[in-house]
């Protein structure tokens, strides 16, 4: 047992370590839960932590608690948990030194649901969340942004730990017409538009529907027409 983790979490080491690969030398800003797996709580997660990414620059947060931390306790050998954690990416300013907190609202959110017995998340999933992504501030009008869709994360996709696979799903924010439109639209196709137009997958919370961007419109209803290249 090391002094990093004085009670043995065997996952959690295996989720730092997915993180270093990616982020050598880095100590992630973690944000740990009181709570942890108290439905009855807003943060029933344990943690998040979140890694500054580069080229481009941006905040990248990821769950701890999806997957078996501490112990294997799920049926199947071959699955750690849930089988995934969830992440997410956002542009980070000039400057900024300390990651916005409202995504870490977001994904305890989500977080319980999944906890709740609401069913995993697959690839391609969409998540209507009822309101805006991001509230209003003063600088800024509330986010055109009210659902999320899941897609793998471009760098750290699938691991294989001592309690089973681990699936990396990175939510990325769409409009509430972009939200309707792709429900009949095949899981490649809504995964396919996200790598198109974001390779990264960065949320950028105050952007408009793609169907009206000058630089987004013809990849849009390309997309929606079925029309792959």
């Amino acid at each position: 047992m090391s002094e990093q983790y004085p009670v043995e979490a065997p996952g959690w080491a295996a989720l730092d370590r997915v993180g270093l690969t990616i982020y050598p030398g880095q100590t992630p800003h973690q944000f740990a839960s009181q709570t942890g797996y108290d439905l009855d709580s807003p943060n029933p997660l344990p943690a998040i932590c979140v890694w500054e990414g580069s080229n481009p620059e941006h905040w990248h947060y990821v769950t701890y608690g999806l997957t078996e931390l501490f112990e294997k306790s799920s049926d199947d050998p071959n699955v750690s948990g849930f089988g995934f954690e969830i992440t997410f990416r956002l542009p980070r300013s000039a400057g900024e030194t300390q990651p916005p907190t409202w995504p870490i609202r977001m994904l305890q959110g989500i977080g319980h649901y999944a906890l709740s017995g609401h069913g995993g998340f697959d690839t391609g999933h969409m998540i209507d969340l009822g309101g805006p992504l991001a509230e209003a501030s003063e600088d800024s009008e509330p986010s055109k942004l009210h659902g999320v869709i899941t897609v793998p994360d471009p760098s750290f996709g699938k691991v294989d730990t001592q309690f089973g696979s681990i699936l990396f799903l990175q939510l990325f924010g769409i409009t509430s017409e972009e939200l309707e439109s792709m429900q009949s639209w095949p899981m490649e196709r809504r995964v396919g538009l996200v790598r198109e137009l974001e390779p990264f997958g960065l949320t950028r919370v105050e952007r408009g529907a793609f169907s009206e961007g000058r630089k987004t419109a013809a990849a849009w209803r390309r997309h929606a027409l079925g029309v792959l290249v």
